[in-house]
């Protein structure tokens, strides 16, 4: 990794307004409402979770992370998780967290994060990505726009697959905004190439960001057979994802979680 390319760990620790922010917080929790995990015993699993903070994507944050934080809630109830952050933002900011099986340490971290304006730094993240040395189970991205060179993401994305190291590229898109609907087929093509899952979801819709990242979180922890146990699937979009994840049988697992060429439905 190069000078340009170092991650700076994550800051932890609120502001005078983070306990007003936790109340609110656990407040529209307690409205989201839980996935019901009900997994039990599963394998261990490792799990990157990237996220766009750029400014495009301040309005939506706040939903964004009491969808993530919801998730890693989730997380307790599986107990063989480890989830590592990583986002950017502003000009060149990247930051990492540690690897984390506390799902509690990183809700902690997404309440504190904001949005800085600046370009996209996606191709960084697939980098610091591809440099770990843990096994990975999967790599959730959350982002709208795509400001990288479409065929450098999509290089990175395949090495990824090359790796087994499924992409789920969950794709916050809104009509209005030519740049999302612009980035749509490179990140379908990133998540194809992979051989993971594109899913796109609207600007608005924190309860379907909710449940599937439920989804990926119960795949990384017990696999196929915690995929099945997740209940309580409300969202048209999350049970999209839950059937592309069904349909992953093993036999076809040897180029990435979905084998190669597979497609979203």
């Amino acid at each position: 990794m190069n000078n340009d390319d170092k991650i700076l760990p994550i800051r932890r620790g609120l502001g005078d307004g983070g306990s007003v922010e936790r109340r609110l917080m656990n407040e529209a929790l307690a409205r989201l409402g839980p996935v019901d995990l009900n997994i039990g015993a599963g394998r261990a699993g490792r799990l990157i979770f990237g996220l766009d903070l750029t400014g495009s994507r301040a309005q939506s944050l706040k939903r964004a992370r009491i969808a993530t934080a919801a998730m890693f809630d989730t997380i307790k109830t599986m107990g063989k998780l480890a989830v590592k952050l990583i986002y950017f933002r502003g000009a060149n900011e990247l930051r990492a967290s540690a690897w984390h099986d506390d799902p509690a340490v990183l809700s902690e971290s997404m309440r504190q994060l904001s949005c800085r304006t600046g370009e996209t730094q996606i191709a960084r993240l697939l980098r610091a990505v591809l440099a770990e040395t843990e096994r990975i189970s999967g790599v959730v991205f959350v982002g709208d726009h795509c400001e990288d060179d479409p065929g450098e993401v999509v290089a990175l994305a395949e090495s990824l697959g090359k790796r087994s190291m499924p992409l789920f590229l969950f794709h916050e898109i809104a009509d209005h905004d030519g740049r999302s609907l612009e980035a749509r087929p490179v990140f379908e093509r990133m998540a194809e190439v992979s051989g993971g899952v594109y899913v796109e979801f609207r600007p608005d819709s924190g309860a379907v960001l909710h449940e599937m990242l439920a989804n990926v979180a119960a795949l990384a922890a017990a696999g196929l057979e915690g995929v099945k146990q997740v209940a309580l699937i409300k969202t048209p979009e999350a049970r999209q994802l839950q059937t592309r994840l069904l349909l992953a049988a093993p036999e076809r697992n040897k180029g990435g979680l979905l084998g190669p060429g597979r497609r979203e439905v």
